[in-house]
Parts: C-alpha cells; sequence; structure tokens
C-alpha cells in the first residue's frame, strides 16, 4: 500500500521511499526525480539541519564536484594543507590550489533537501518510521525500500543484512578565540594510546575559529569523549587552545566497515547505512553520496526497463569498491603502528619527498589513482 500519493508516469508502477534525510538519501531522492521516479524520503528529525553538526565538514574540492551541488551557502573555509602528527614527528603537505573545504553541515544539509524538494521528491520530516512498518512496506513488492538511515541502520537491522563489524566513535568541540598559527591547515595526530586505530584532529574555521575531534575503534575499552579529554592535554593541542573559549560538544558514530550485502529483494542500502564510508577518515558522504547516484540509476532503469534491481549491488561495488579496500587497506596499516613505528614512517616519508608528492598528486577520495600517479612518476623517472 503506498504510504504516499506521488507524481508518476503511466509507466512507472512503483513507489520508493527513503528511509533517512542525510546528504545519501537527498541525493537519491534529487537524482530520482530527475530520472522521472519520484520517491518520498521520511525522517525522525524536526528539521535536516538537526544533528548535522556532529559530523565533520571536510570535503575535497573534487568529491564536490562529482556531487553537483552548489554548496558556496554553506562554505565555511578553504583549506590548502594538512600537518601529520606521529611518535614526535611531523610532516607538513602543503598545494598550491585549494584542496578541499569546510563547509557548515547544517546548511549543507538545507542546500541538498531545497533541491531535493525542486526537482519533485517528497521530504516527510518528523516521520519516524519503526521495524514493524518498515516490514510491512517491503511486503508490497511495488514499493522499493532504501535505507538511507546512518551508520546505526533500522533498515538493515530489520532486514538482516550483514553487520558493520567495526565502528569509530568520535567526539569533537568547537572553540572560538583559538591560538590559530595558519586557517588553511588540518592537523592530524596519530597516537594509537589516545587514538586506538584512528586519530585526533584540528580543523580551522576561520583565523580564531577551530574544531577538534578524536575518533576510537569500537573495539577499545573506552569512549570517544574520555577519549577527548586525554586527547586536548596533548601539548600540542592545549598550545592551540589556549585561553579558547569551547561553545559545542558532539559525539558520533561512522561506520569502518562496508556490509557485504546492500541489496535483498526490493530493499537497498546507501551512505553509512551501506557502510560506504572511507576507514582512513570517516568520510562518507562523498562515497555515499556518489553510490546513491548509482542506486538512481539502477531504481529507474528498474522501475522503467525491468532491470533487476540488484544491478545496484554489482554497479556501485565497480565503481567505487577497489578505492573503498584501499582506504581499508591503508587504515589496516596505520592502525598497527605503535608511536615508535610511526615516528619512523614520518622520517622515511620527508626523506622520500612523500610531502612533495603528496602535495601534488594527493587525493582525499581515491587511492587508486594516487598510487597509479606514484607508479607512472617513478616508471618516466
Amino acid at each position: 500500500m503506498p504510504v504516499s500519493s506521488l507524481g508518476t508516469s503511466d509507466r512507472m508502477t512503483k513507489e520508493v521511499v527513503i528511509v533517512g534525510a542525510g546528504p545519501a538519501g537527498l541525493i537519491l531522492a534529487r537524482d530520482l526525480a530527475r530520472r522521472g521516479v519520484y520517491a518520498t524520503v521520511y525522517d525522525g528529525k524536526n528539521r535536516v539541519s538537526d544533528g548535522a553538526a556532529k559530523a565533520s565538514g571536510i570535503f575535497s574540492k573534487k568529491g564536490l564536484d562529482t556531487i553537483g551541488i552548489d554548496f558556496s551557502g554553506a562554505k565555511v573555509n578553504e583549506l590548502s594543507g594538512a600537518i601529520v602528527h606521529g611518535g614526535g614527528e611531523s610532516i607538513a603537505i602543503d598545494a598550491d590550489v585549494t584542496k578541499a573545504y569546510v563547509l557548515d553541515r547544517g546548511r549543507f544539509a538545507e542546500t541538498l533537501a531545497k533541491e531535493a524538494v525542486s526537482e519533485g521528491a517528497k521530504l516527510e520530516l518528523a516521520r519516524r518510521i519503526d521495524k514493524e512498518r518498515l516490514m510491512d512496506l517491503a511486503s508490497d513488492k511495488d514499493i522499493i525500500l532504501v535505507g538511507a538511515d546512518g551508520a546505526v541502520s533500522t533498515v538493515a537491522n530489520a532486514f538482516g543484512f550483514p553487520p558493520v563489524k567495526e565502528y569509530i566513535l568520535t567526539y569533537k568541540a568547537e572553540y572560538d578565540h583559538a591560538d590559530i598559527d595558519r586557517s588553511d591547515r588540518v592537523r592530524l595526530f596519530f597516537n594509537n594510546r589516545i587514538a586506538k586505530r584512528f586519530f585526533g584532529w584540528t580543523v580551522p574555521y576561520s583565523k580564531s575559529k577551530i574544531e577538534i575531534g578524536i575518533g576510537i575503534s569500537s573495539l577499545s575499552n573506552k569512549n570517544s569523549a574520555a577519549a577527548f579529554n586525554d586527547f586536548i592535554r596533548m601539548k600540542e593541542i592545549d598550545g592551540a587552545i589556549g585561553n579558547a573559549v569551547r561553545t559545542v560538544g558532539y559525539a558520533s558514530i561512522i561506520p569502518l566497515t562496508t556490509r557485504k550485502r546492500t541489496v535483498s529483494g526490493n530493499v537497498l542500502l546507501v551512505g553509512d547505512a551501506a557502510g560506504q564510508v572511507k576507514a582512513t577518515t570517516g568520510g562518507g558522504v562523498i562515497f555515499g553520496s556518489a553510490c546513491a547516484m548509482v542506486a538512481a540509476r539502477c531504481i529507474a532503469k528498474h522501475v522503467f526497463e525491468g532491470k533487476p534491481i540488484a544491478e545496484y549491488e554489482h554497479e556501485w561495488r565497480r565503481q567505487y569498491n577497489l578505492d573503498l579496500e584501499l582506504h581499508r587497506m591503508v587504515h589496516r596499516y596505520y592502525s598497527s603502528l605503535g608511536n615508535r613505528s610511526l615516528a619512523v614512517l614520518i622520517r622515511w616519508a620527508k626523506l622520500a619527498h612523500a610531502d612533495r608528492f603528496l602535495g601534488r598528486y594527493g587525493d582525499m577520495d581515491s587511492p587508486y589513482l594516487m598510487f597509479k600517479r606514484l607508479f607512472l612518476r617513478n616508471l618516466i623517472q
């Protein structure tokens, strides 16, 4: 039974219900509407911006271009470099151009919602769908149900999708009147004693406002708030905070592994619900949104051409699984290193002029392209 009245063509007999008004769900709804499939997005939040600030707002310039959203109204800062710390050593990586943007996640969410609705999608907020209702919806084969409902997905749980094996638990806070030497650089702090199997970070929003955060594995025996308190006592962080005023703090959860299956009958998963997240950094918007665009193509082909909806599984993995697996490999490597090994790695990287290579060819989203450029560069030399 349909849960809403949709603007449908004569050929369209399917209804698409998307659970979750995050970036992946909204971009899926937008792209479906552009293909003549009008979906309804449900979310328990009162506003799409509610809770958006829990996640960091760093996005690669290249990745944002692939999503095709006008993010100018949400832009807070531009980034062109990073300093990586580990084991008492550090390496600075700088580019001559802007590599990434810091966005206001709330305004970004509002932009995505406005664009989806303007294309014809329907947005139903303050409408949480429970497990029983999900099962009822999926029993109607004229309904395609999409779980875009985040790391701890109710849709994935309701239909027995394979579990996410490990999560990253994060805590971040924002500070005003901070002592920031360069507002175009992020800092990453690798220390497996404090940031178990992940890292800490500082992200400048301006010359005086900064975000400080940390992530730890769900397999560790600490919580993220306790790890954060240890992190801000490090001399490099304590010096940046100085007399800064803490304004807000948030905890969140990020899937570290991809689910082994993301389609079951007429139920699909996209974004964090599917685990389509970079294991190296925890960033999920770019890959999740790109996979949502794949889902839109596959759903439209299913609706209008009768193609199997399971093609989504094959297509998103064909296009993006290699990069996601490379991100997981890099994460497994750095998360296995103690502080002494981290120091040796950074010293070696400086001797090998890795800073120059990464400043010129570094790609936040595609390790495959970066390794390919490294191979070709060495081959030519």
